[in-house]
């Protein structure tokens, strides 16, 4: 039977499959992308992909206003093309942070391997602070970084030393005085104290793929009753303010808030924090 026998077709209903469906088969897409491939105009996309994201199918991130198929979908689509759920949970709350609307942007990290920390959501998307291009998918360093500190500061004795054996095999040299001796120990026993990591002096997330000002970060844990899940840092410009700056206009009470927010919906969805394998 062709297409053009039996009941007649709901148009509005297959341009919205389309578009589910290259979701589904290349991920993250732009709008422009969307249009190339469906052919579909911008107007009649806005629509379609207004509707999904009304009924839970569709998220766009922050930073780049990518689309992509959300993680609620659960297993129905595959679990490769959908949102990590820790970036679809902290997003609406990351854009209403009180520093993130003074200037001070944020990145979200997720734990997604023993010793692998990856940027899965960030509120750099413009200003000198931005990156040439989208932070998504950097991979921090699990003891430079204040995504790492963070997150290793508050696991349990027998997670860290997992996390900590697996970088020593990936972080390059710049990273060695921290596994030597008690250096790692020491700032992670003061990360816990005061309740954030801070990035390493010399540490800058790949220059040549992030050219830019050198920038200073702090960061605290994402934690939930299951456990650590990640980190979640501001960022600000090294020359222009100390962390003591920083700290003075209430960012640490700021990225508490909302690291607690996020952990609080993260148990609220059933979603548990990383489990290494023993």
């Amino acid at each position: 039977m062709s297409k053009t026998d039996g009941p007649k077709r709901i148009r509005a209903l297959d341009r919205g499959l389309e578009v589910i469906e290259h979701l589904s088969n290349f991920g993250l897409s732009t709008l422009a992308e969307l249009r190339r491939k469906t052919g579909l105009s911008n107007a009649t996309l806005i629509r379609i992909l207004s509707t999904l994201q009304d009924r839970g199918w569709v998220r766009r991130n922050i930073v780049e206003g990518q689309y992509e198929l959300a993680h609620s979908l659960e297993n129905i689509l595959g679990a490769n093309v959908r949102a990590h759920p820790l970036a679809e949970i902290a997003a609406p709350i990351l854009i209403n942070m009180p520093t993130f609307k003074r200037g001070l942007p944020s990145d979200l990290t997720a734990i997604i391997e023993i010793g692998k920390l990856e940027i899965v959501e960030s509120t750099r998307t413009r200003g000198p602070m931005a990156p040439a291009r989208t932070g998504l998918g950097i991979r921090p360093s699990m003891v430079r970084s204040a995504h790492g500190q963070a997150v290793l500061a508050f696991l349990s004795d027998e997670d860290r030393n997992l996390h900590v054996t697996a970088a020593k095999k990936t972080e390059g040299r710049e990273a060695r005085k921290w596994f030597e001796g008690s250096a790692l120990n020491k700032a992670l026993a003061l990360t816990k104290e005061r309740g954030f990591g801070l990035r390493d002096d010399d540490y800058f997330i790949y220059k040549s793929f992030d050219p830019g000002p050198d920038l200073a970060a702090l960061a605290v844990p994402i934690l939930s009753k299951t456990g650590v899940h990640g980190a979640l840092s501001i960022l600000w410009m090294r020359e222009e303010q100390t962390v003591e700056d920083v700290l003075a206009q209430g960012a640490l009470d700021d990225l508490l808030s909302a690291a607690q927010k996020i952990g609080s919906a993260m148990d609220k969805n059933n979603i548990a924090a990383f489990k290494s394998e023993k």
